[in-house]
């Protein structure tokens, strides 16, 4: 059974442990309150959007033992917090101390593996919505360790303008989809966020991001294969002329956790696409060796 994200938008709501389920409650402190139970083992993730949610300890506790991440974003939808589990392996100190000290010939072949196949995931989207891919199947097979000529970079300039129109920059505070893709990214960050706690690993600790105000370095780098993802959904909804954050098109985009993307086991909810790429990065970072395993895109010719 796949999980579902929790979506906490707006009013005044109450998250609370109740019969080994968490819950919800509406118009907390009223008398017309109303509760919506929801087991634990169904979260994948909870996104908090309202300034006037409140928690129970009991909740948060149960909510990081089962390695389950809240996040609460700002009013652009960016994650600005979230909870995570201070104990989530029981491998955790050796993967960790494996992370800490890993080299920088494995750190920079996993950037590229992670470059590399963002890119051809980028490539394929334009060529599955008609758009032209230009340099990037180039750009992809050019990639080098720790990607040195900044291959991501110069493809995210031709992508972007291709994929929604000439006038369109990619922007946390930017006009619309940007918005929709806030939303997105939030929700696949949260779920690398909890895979890689659960693999024993420190989110803090990047492949290549490295800024000591971030505490989801980790995560921010092994999102980046699976922002096409959130992509490909995001541009479904705006061309159908539905370009905001709206009650309409959150579900949407939190259905970009169920796109199918194929792997080397076969067809995979994105999803557990995630959960493999943290354990087989955890595996990567114990034995010293690249095993980072990551979905497979269709080869677009150049």
């Amino acid at each position: 059974m796949e999980r579902r994200v929790v979506d906490i938008a707006e009013g005044r709501r109450h998250l609370a442990k109740r019969r080994g389920a968490l819950a919800v409650q509406r118009k907390a402190g009223s008398t017309k309150a109303a509760e919506v139970l929801v087991p634990f083992d169904e979260i994948e993730s909870i996104i908090v959007h309202s300034p006037r949610a409140t928690y129970s300890n009991a909740a948060l506790v149960e909510l990081a033992r089962r390695v389950i991440p809240v996040v609460c974003c700002d009013d652009a939808h960016r994650p600005v917090s979230w909870l995570w589990p201070a104990d989530a392996n029981f491998e955790q100190s050796r993967r960790m101390a494996a992370q800490a000290s890993m080299t920088d010939e494995l750190r920079g072949t996993l950037w590229q593996r992670v470059v590399r196949n963002k890119i051809e995931a980028q490539a394929a989207l334009l060529f599955d919505a008609g758009c032209d891919v230009g340099p990037l199947p180039a750009f992809a097979k050019a990639v080098q360790p720790d990607d040195r000529r900044n291959a991501e970079a110069q493809a995210a300039r031709h992508y972007w303008k291709q994929l929604f129109d000439d006038q369109f920059r990619r922007s946390y505070r930017g006009p619309a989809p940007n918005g929709l893709l806030n939303y997105g990214y939030a929700i696949v960050r949260a779920s690398v966020a909890r895979q890689l706690c659960a693999a024993g690993l420190h989110p803090s600790l990047g492949l290549h991001h490295h800024n000591r105000f971030n505490a989801f370095c980790l995560a921010d780098d092994l999102m980046e294969p699976f922002r096409a993802t959130v992509d490909r959904v995001a541009l479904r909804l705006w061309r159908t002329g539905l370009a905001e954050v709206t009650a309409e098109t959150k579900p949407a985009m939190a259905s970009a956790m169920a796109e199918a993307l194929e792997t080397d086991r076969g067809i995979a909810p994105l999803s557990r696409c995630i959960e493999w790429a943290a354990q087989s990065l955890a595996q990567s970072l114990v034995d010293g060796e690249d095993r980072l395993r990551l979905p497979i895109s269709k080869e677009v010719p150049e």
